[in-house]
């Protein structure tokens, strides 16, 4: 059995301990976080709860157990792992770490983007929640200008519903939540003896919904609400989007549970913050799916969210994860310079430029061109657009134009390998194996563990036949890989 590290007491299934309730910190390889670090990865968007697709108020146990299932899909030696998994492991930790950590939890639930921005009289910076002086105007970590403060109402409304209003959307589409009833003490026994049929029946506690009870449900009070007279057509469609909302949330084992344990709270009289917060949260994804489904708008505020949420994902090294936001943003707002900026950034760090497609260069390109004129170049902007233009021309077999527009972006920015890999694999081509090696030269001396350029050379040498050469650099393409790897299985891969 494994023992606390801190009081040497036996720990649970779930990896925290019986005495003190302390998590076993190894469990995490000795991660070691601090509320500067939780600030940070805030502050870039990051939200812990949506990463492991919890509530704010879920227990210990079942952040613990959820993250188990989740470290389960990664190697237990995570060393071997390629940038983007390991990026996302080490994400994967530091939520964990964070939100099983009752201190750390609190600090991160008191920055997050969404939480309130005054507490006790106190006005919170909307870049990194670090707290105002009574006097700044701006921010003494960051600079970001100081928000404006809520103005207290003249008078109370006059009508209205109350402000925290949770739904229920079993009621909504008269259905009854028997699963959530409390079961009566003292509990009733799981089976009964039948007199009439002579046998033991067996007795189940009360289920949810089938997801067929909730279709035939939702799709009757939707006839219901077809045939209502003297509706507008807003308020028409506006209650026929709530009954899909409620129709999707109740069928879909993703989202009832968490449903449940938020209606179950709201019947218990817990309303706060936190859960008020879940249940918004679970709206908005359920209502983000089904405006995917139905080709409708997102709202600004979830684009908005959409875009900080991604820009988290590229400064955590996890392009591919902020694709599909930044997709979703761009096709509801195709000007905006923000979206296009983290768009063309994202797409250049996904894969090697060289093996992106004509159209996802072109969707570069233009990422490139509105970001530029609009204000926010991305670093060497012009080389990249110069790059792009390149490796079109060169997938159309325009080799002339090709090797024009890489030439350009090596004078415009020198330090940048990918042209000069580019032209190597031009040259590699047309069979100038020298100028090949020359350029791929040029690329490592931009970045001496570009792979990508020393197979080039590995390529070039072997059709020079210079096999010698060409076992040198796959010495040096094995010792990047790892212990797997050897310089005659890296001559396999290249045919030599």
């Amino acid at each position: 059995m494994n023992t606390c590290p801190s009081c040497a007491a036996p720990l649970d299934p779930d990896g925290i301990c019986t005495s003190c309730g302390s998590m076993s910190r190894g469990f995490f390889r000795g991660l070691d976080l601090g509320p500067p670090q939780v600030a940070a990865a805030v502050a870039r968007g990051l939200d812990f709860y949506r990463l492991l697709e919890l509530d704010r108020d879920t227990d210990i146990h079942t952040i613990a157990r959820r993250y188990r299932q989740l470290r389960a899909l990664f190697p237990d030696d995570p060393r071997h792992l390629v940038q983007e998994p390991a990026r996302k492991l080490e994400l994967l930790e530091l939520a964990g770490r964070v939100l099983t950590d009752p201190t750390l939890r609190q600090a991160y639930d008191q920055l997050r983007p969404g939480a309130q921005q005054t507490t006790l009289g106190v006005v919170r910076c909307t870049a990194c929640s670090a707290p105002f002086e009574a006097s700044s105007t701006v921010c003494g970590f960051c600079g970001t200008a100081r928000p404006p403060e809520p103005q207290p109402p003249l008078a109370p409304p006059d009508a209205g519903p109350p402000a925290t209003d949770p739904i229920d959307y079993y009621a909504l589409l008269g259905l009854t939540a028997e699963h959530l009833r409390p079961l009566p003490k003292p509990m009733p026994q799981l089976s009964r003896f039948d007199p009439r049929m002579g046998q033991t029946l067996q007795v189940n506690p009360p289920r949810p919904p089938t997801p067929q009870d909730v279709d035939a449900a939702a799709g009757k009070r939707q006839q219901a609400v077809l045939v209502t007279k003297h509706l507008s057509v807003e308020e028409r469609e506006a209650r026929l989007r709530e009954i899909e909302l409620a129709r999707r949330i109740l069928r879909d084992e993703r989202h009832r549970p968490r449903y449940d344990a938020i209606l179950s709270a709201f019947g218990r009289g817990l309303i706060d913050r936190n859960r008020l917060d879940g249940l918004r949260q679970l709206q908005e994804t359920v209502l983000t799916e089904y405006q995917d489904d139905q080709g409708l708008v997102p709202s600004t505020d979830q684009l908005s969210g959409m875009l900080r949420q991604a820009r988290g994902y590229l400064d955590a090294g996890m392009p591919r994860e902020a694709l599909p936001l930044l997709r979703k943003v761009i096709a509801a707002q195709p000007n905006s310079v923000d979206a296009q900026h983290a768009f063309a950034q994202a797409l250049l760090a996904s894969d090697d430029p060289l093996a992106l497609s004509n159209h996802v260069l072109r969707q570069v390109l233009a990422g490139l061109e509105v970001a530029q004129a609009g204000g926010r170049p991305l670093e060497h902007s012009d080389a990249l657009i110069a790059l792009c233009q390149g490796l079109i021309a060169r997938e159309g077999q325009q080799l002339a134009e090709a090797e024009k527009q890489l030439h350009a972006a090596t004078r415009l920015a020198p330090q940048l390998g990918v042209p000069w890999r580019a032209l190597a694999a031009i040259a590699l081509e047309q069979g100038d194996n020298q100028i090949a090696i020359q350029h791929a030269q040029r690329a490592l001396a931009a970045n001496h563990e570009d792979e990508r350029a020393l197979l080039l050379i590995a390529a070039a040498c072997l059709r020079s036949r210079k096999r010698d050469q060409a076992l040198q650099v796959a010495v040096q393409i094995a010792q990047l890989r790892g212990t797997d790897w050897n310089a005659e299985r890296v001559l396999q891969e290249i045919g030599g």
